[in-house]
């Protein structure tokens, strides 16, 4: 599987993300251009309203923005946002940044 760009400085590789995968997520967004401290990550699964298992990731500087590498463990829709170290969000203009996980590959034995 490939990974793709979505809007707003997000490379998501694979696409989609599969249950029990790890999946890469790349930022270059206007939190990296403004700030160059720490940047993280916050996921959920679900509906965008009511998200459930709720982490928030640290991501790792990189040459072109910031990096974070993470198992899927839930299977629904990931929903995403960033925010840096002084508490500013980059949520995708309120809509936040949403794909849908794969389950096809799973094994039912």
């Amino acid at each position: 599987m490939a990974g793709t760009d979505l809007p707003g400085g997000v490379y998501i590789n694979p696409i989609p993300p599969s249950l029990g995968s790890e999946v890469k997520i790349e930022y270059n967004g206007i939190l990296s251009q403004k700030s160059n401290d720490s940047i993280s990550i916050c996921i959920g699964y679900g509906f965008i309203d009511k998200p459930f298992n709720q982490k928030e990731i640290q991501m790792q500087k990189s040459h072109n923005g910031f990096i974070a590498n993470f198992p899927i463990d839930a299977p629904d829709t990931l929903n995403f946002y960033f925010k840096d170290s002084q508490g500013n969000i980059d949520d995708n203009k309120g809509e936040k940044w949403g794909v849908a996980v794969d389950t096809e590959n799973l094994s039912y034995a």
